[in-house]
């Protein structure tokens, strides 16, 4: 499917300066202030929610901007065209002469003709703005034009740890893994912002649900507005390729039931409506056994009680503290005084906001950009956006519209367009920082006013700001906020209460040739793989357009009529079939961003491409052309440059499979950096040549050498070359992101410790280095990653004082077979670790002994660690994963540890101090017997989940050897070493199931066990458990029975008779007596 969303518009006076303007000749912009003219623009929006008048001057004024820009682009083209032209000097004075002479040229003509063109527009534009004075422009009393975020630079509290979300998690999840329930869907009810999501998600997350559910799946049913599309999108997600949209239902569903055939999974579909209830896949959860379960959140009452089997869960009401909490949080409210002098504000607010969580967040983002005085705050308290025409509106929406309008309307002009953008993206589209501010920029929304700051720098603050405000939601797992989305209740309210911002642009198809029939858009993003056909009806007649997005599209061939798109600032063909650009796109002037990164067909570049002077971002990052590779010499404009290849040859002489050093010399204004095969600089003075050290905004720089695996030996003449290579590449000291891979030389840059402001380093496939720098000096350092450095036998702290990796939060260190020790780390170190891999080290015998003192570290991972014996001592830890790791045979003294999974350690004996421990998985293929330290943990652990042998599991049985080690605990799974469930055991219900094939294999266990001398009522319980009886008999069989007897003495006149049935009877009441008393027992 195609999505095409135009640009939004721009206002007249506020059109961004290009770099290169017309000298002559060329319209101004109507005379008229820019703060007039968008405090004009903004109060119409805020009152066309409620006219309709105001609503259609506000579109006709819209449609006038968007002419006049593209009239003014076109006369912009016209004129750079021209100057191209222009002959030698000699020959200009001719051509001036003659021009003079000739005003009638053709050349002449057409620049009289867009001049007439761009004064008639600009007229029309003031007659609109004249008749909106008369009518409806009112300017808002509020609205602050100076708007300046004071918020910290972090975001606001995560509600998710606010409210009742915990006691309401665990409350669930005993719900999904009750194993007597019959309810295969469980659904959370609530109105819109409540935080059903957020619930949802922590159940999702929780270790409780890994450890129970095999296969977790999470689809995000806002997406998909049919149960069809649901369907695939949740085949997708769990891994498959539904195919085409075509393909039948019935087929969906076939595929989806062989991929989770044999499995226990928990399917969370998010944001279900009542039109997913029709013709849908949840009406048929034939799919749904062992023990799995679907979790829905949805705001209809009526979607869940519509659905048979289902249990419902409505959302609980937060304490009213917790919501001062939040509010004060998002508002950047952190001194009791402050909060003091407003708390009778805060309270209204709170009521205001109908205790909605997502309605008090937002809020309380347009909050933190006012004073925190009373002056201030009364102003939004009072505003007039709280009481807004809601005829359009949906009831469960009404909460949220007041403080998500006021957001909006909150915001600075240019930070509204940018938000407009993000609301026309495709639903569920997830918005990245480094995308969409480069989107903006191409749509013009990014202008520097006092010519002092870099347009990325302001996009960068824009988005900072949307995400601090609330309206950007960081997605789950991105905790540098570089990955968001739009929340789903933001963008209905904000659809129906704005929608002549972009009502009848925004438009879909489902093709590339219904796309080719749309017209004045500005934005195309295609999803879903589509063939070329048809590209070419999309660029004829769409001059106009400014973003072009192909990512991940079947196309093969770029048309050579791209060059049509004279104002097309972003393309987009990353992860396409593309073999090679058309020579035509030196035609696209203006375009400012290729993306060309995973092109694995690439072979060449057009040679033009070295005339796109404006071009900003070539990201060539996983492509690897090298037939031919163009001058870049005149691209000086280059913020960001990703696939640098070296070329072979010395600087005279001419190689197209790669690029000489030397071009990087004047693009001083790059910001990251990926060069790739440095090796084959010859002579180090060739790398001086790039001078990196002088490109003062340099952030981001990957340096990376050949690939290839003939190094077996490199010389040491060839290893100092190397090395004298890479410290002539030094870069500035404002890097933050540094990346060394494949590098041959036996040691590492001198520089390396000279970065002060180093965030993040990956040293990758150094394979000759033997030592490492004392990487702990650096003082801003957070992630560390080191992998395939093969010979190197040990990490040093280094001879200095001060704490060693004093910021350093995420440490992993993998596949380095010779590392043997970390040498001189002493107490201190380490202070702020959060996680710790340690993967494919055989050598290593023990952990650095300085995080028995670290107060962070809570997660660690442990793979492959050959040598490896003991794992101790460290007291904040509480999630440790040890896999492969043979020789480990203690885990101990780890008070804090929840959770623990054991994977292929078999000679693990010594498990104690774990007093903490809530959730086991055990998985080896080739236990037989559970380990003996499983006893002494028993009685705190709330799951346990074995994947083993038929074997193992058959010891796990309630007449197994092992039983009287598992009986204990809360709840067991056990699993074949495929990942079908084999049993599943609940003590409280002392309820022991058996699935498929191995129910036989129980029963037979069970009943052979009982010449053991196990008591009858136990064996009546566990063999009614394994045919699973207890699911079907009710308690309204007692009746029928009595029933039953009445009726059979009744015909019956003789006494032997009526004294068999009554002996038969008796005994069937006292088998059923003996099971409810086992039961009620077992649950005592």
């Amino acid at each position: 499917m195609a999505d095409v969303s135009p640009s939004l518009s721009r206002a007249v006076a506020t059109r961004p300066p290009r770099r290169r303007r017309p000298t002559t000749g060329t319209p101004q912009p109507p005379a008229e202030t820019a703060t007039d003219r968008k405090s004009k623009v903004t109060g119409a929006e805020a009152r066309a929610t409620s006219r309709k008048a105001t609503t259609a001057w506000l579109v006709a004024y819209q449609e006038a901007a968007y002419a006049w820009d593209d009239a003014v682009d076109d006369l912009e083209a016209h004129v750079e065209k021209e100057k191209e032209q222009q002959p030698s000097p000699e020959g200009a004075r001719r051509s001036s002469i003659l021009r003079w002479l000739l005003p009638s040229s053709a050349v002449h003509r057409t620049e009289k003709k867009l001049n007439t063109n761009i004064e008639k527009l600009g007229k029309k534009v003031l007659a609109i703005v004249q008749r909106g004075r008369e009518q409806v422009l009112i300017q808002m009393d509020w609205q602050r034009h100076d708007w300046i975020s004071k918020f910290s630079g972090s975001p606001s509290t995560n509600s998710g740890s606010l409210g009742n979300l915990e006691q309401e998690k665990m409350e669930l999840i005993d719900i999904l893994t009750d194993s007597q329930s019959s309810s295969t869907v469980v659904a959370i009810v609530g109105c819109c912002g409540i935080g059903k999501t957020t619930l949802a998600r922590k159940v999702y997350d929780d270790c409780y649900t890994r450890n129970v559910f095999n296969t977790t799946i999470w689809v995000d049913g806002s997406i998909e507005s049919t149960g069809p599309g649901l369907l695939s999108a949740v085949v997708r997600a769990a891994g498959g390729k539904p195919g085409a949209e075509e393909q039948s239902r019935e087929k969906i569903m076939d595929m989806l039931a062989v991929m989770l055939e044999g499995k226990r999974f928990l399917l969370v579909l998010d944001d279900i409506s009542s039109h997913h209830n029709h013709d849908s896949f949840l009406e048929d959860r034939s799919f749904v056994k062992h023990g799995s379960r679907i979790l829905i959140t949805t705001r209809d009452q009526s979607v869940a009680a519509g659905m048979n089997r289902s249990y419902i869960h409505n959302m609980q009401e937060w304490p009213f503290q917790d919501f001062w909490t939040l509010l004060c949080a998002s508002a950047g409210l952190d001194k009791e005084h402050d909060q003091e002098n407003l708390r009778e504000i805060v309270i209204t607010i709170i009521q205001r906001c109908n205790k909605v969580p997502l309605a008090i967040k937002i809020i309380g983002g347009v909050l933190a950009t006012k004073d925190p005085t009373q002056a201030e705050w009364q102003q939004v308290n009072e505003s007039e956006l709280w009481s807004l025409d809601l005829e359009d509106i949906p009831g469960g929406m009404k909460k949220l519209s007041g403080p998500v309008y006021m957001a909006y309307s909150n915001l600075p002009y240019r930070l509204k367009l940018c938000f407009l953008y993000c609301l026309q993206l495709p639903e569920g589209f997830v918005i990245s920082q480094h995308v969409v501010t480069q989107m903006w920029i191409a749509e013009g929304f990014i202008i520097d006013e006092e010519n002092d700051c870099d347009p990325q720098d302001i996009a960068d603050r824009f988005y900072r700001e949307l995400v601090l405000t609330n309206l950007l939601e960081p997605e789950i797992g991105s905790a540098d906020m570089t990955r968001c989305t739009v929340h789903g209740c933001v963008r209905s309210v904000l659809q129906l209460l704005i929608k002549h911002r972009w009502f009848g642009k925004n438009k879909w198809a489902s093709s590339i040739e219904e796309a080719g029939n749309m017209t004045r858009f500005r934005t195309v993003i295609c999803k879903n793989p589509l063939a070329d056909r048809g590209l070419d009806k999309v660029f004829m007649g769409r001059r106009y357009l400014r973003v072009l997005d192909l990512t991940g599209t079947g196309i093969r061939h770029i048309p050579g009529s791209i060059a049509l798109l004279h104002h097309l600032r972003l393309l987009n063909l990353s992860l396409t079939q593309i073999m090679e650009l058309p020579e035509s796109i030196e035609s696209l002037r203006n375009l400012q961003f290729l993306l060309l990164r995973c092109c694995n067909g690439l072979h060449s570049l057009p040679e033009g491409i070295g005339k796109l002077h404006d071009l900003q971002c070539l990201d060539l990052e996983g492509s690897v052309p090298q037939l031919f590779l163009p001058s870049l010499v005149g691209l000086k404009q280059l913020t960001t440059l990703r696939g640098f290849i070296v070329n072979h040859k010395e600087v005279t002489e001419k190689d197209v499979s790669g690029w000489p050093l030397e071009d990087l010399e004047h693009m001083n204004s790059l910001r990251s950096l990926q060069i790739l095969k440095i090796d084959r600089v010859v002579q180090f003075t060739r790398a001086q040549e790039a001078a990196l050290e002088m490109k003062s905004h340099l952030t981001q720089l990957d340096l990376c050498g050949s690939t290839s695996d003939m190094h077996l030996h490199v010389p040491a003449a060839e290893a100092r070359r190397l090395h004298g290579v890479l410290n002539s590449l030094c870069p500035p000291g404002c890097l933050e992101s540094l990346k060394i891979a494949s590098y041959h030389g036996r040691l590492f840059p001198d520089w390396l410790l000279q970065l002060p402001s180093l965030q993040r380093l990956v040293l990758a496939d150094c394979k000759f280095c033997e030592s490492l720098p004392c990487l702990g000096q650096l003082p801003q350092l957070k992630f560390l990653t080191i992998t395939s450095c093969s010979k190197l036998r040990t990490i040093q702290r280094g001879w200095y004082t001060k704490p060693a990796f004093l910021k350093l939060e995420h440490l992993h260190v993998d596949d380095m077979d010779k590392l043997e020790s970390w040498t001189g780390f002493q107490t201190g170190d380490f202070p702020s670790l959060i996680k710790f891999h340690l993967d494919s080290c055989p050598n290593i015998e023990s952990l650095p002994a300085c995080l028995e003192y670290s107060k962070q570290l809570t997660s660690m991972k442990v793979v492959a660690a050959g040598s490896l014996i003991v794992i101790g001592n460290l007291p904040m830890l509480k999630e440790l994963i040890v896999q492969d790791s043979k020789t480990l045979t203690s885990v101990s003294n780890l008070p804090s540890l929840e959770v623990l999974m054991v994977i292929g350690c078999s000679r693990l004996q010594d498990v104690k101090g774990l007093r903490c421990v809530k959730h086991l998985r055990i998985v080896d293929r080739e236990l037989t017997r559970l380990p003996d330290w499983l006893t002494g943990h028993a009685s705190v652990l709330q799951t346990l989940t074995v994947f083993g042998t038929e074997e193992l599991l058959g010891m796990l049985v309630p007449s197994g050897k092992d039983w009287p080690a598992i009986r204990d605990i809360e709840k067991v799974y056990g699993n074949l070493t495929d990942g079908s469930p084999f049993f599943t055991y609940t003590k409280k219900m002392g309820d022991f199931q058996a699935f498929g094939e191995q129910r036989d294999l129980v029963v037979r266990s069970v009943v052979d066990h009982q010449l053991e001398g196990w008591s009858s009522h136990f064996i009546a319980r566990s063999f009614i458990s394994r045919i699973s009886m207890h699911n079907t008999i009710k308690w309204y069989l007692i009746p029928l029975l009595a029933t039953a007897l009445v009726l059979l003495l009744s015909m019956v006149e003789e006494i032997k008779v009526i004294g068999v049935f009554l002996v038969f009877f008796a005994i069937i009441a006292c088998f059923w007596c003996l099971y409810f008393f086992s039961i009620c027992k077992a649950s005592n």
